[in-house]
């Protein structure tokens, strides 16, 4: 019987820096240089711009917190999206407590439930994500069908 390949191990692979190629980081400085100074001095944006020198320590800490709280709900927004919902997430071992929880923070958020809610900004193509799933899902249970002949 094959077995499946187990994960590569990417401890002892050397990074170019702690910002990988620093792509995110770029497209971010690029963005705030490029923003009039006097528009920001009318917007809160002055004082809640990242990584700033000169941004208060407490300042600096509630953007940190908002970019993982939003991250986590983002990422329950795609799981919700991808796994086909509340019946799929539970199957899939989440238990009801947790979902019921993460579907509550998210419209404290975000004004709406996950399954409603579509950002302008970001596009997820579910179908995309399902077709490659099971191209990838077929490869494996191929390679594993042929080896164990």
């Amino acid at each position: 019987m094959a077995t499946k390949p187990s994960s590569p191990d990417y401890r002892s692979d050397k990074m170019e820096s702690l910002e990988g190629k620093a792509i995110a980081r770029g497209r971010f400085l690029v963005f705030w240089d490029a923003v009039d100074p006097d528009v920001l001095e009318e917007t809160s944006a002055a004082s809640a711009q990242p990584g700033a020198s000169w941004m208060p320590e407490e300042v600096r800490t509630h953007v940190s917190r908002q970019a993982v709280e939003e991250s986590e709900l983002i990422g329950f927004w795609v799981a919700w999206h991808r796994s086909g919902g509340f019946q799929e997430l539970e199957h899939s071992g989440w238990h009801r407590a947790t979902i019921f929880r993460k579907i509550r923070r998210f419209r404290a958020a975000y004004g709406v439930h996950p399954d409603e809610w579509q950002p302008d900004w970001l596009k997820l193509d579910t179908t995309k994500v399902w077709r490659s799933q099971l191209e990838l899902d077929l490869a494996v249970a191929r390679g594993l069908d042929s080896s164990s002949d």
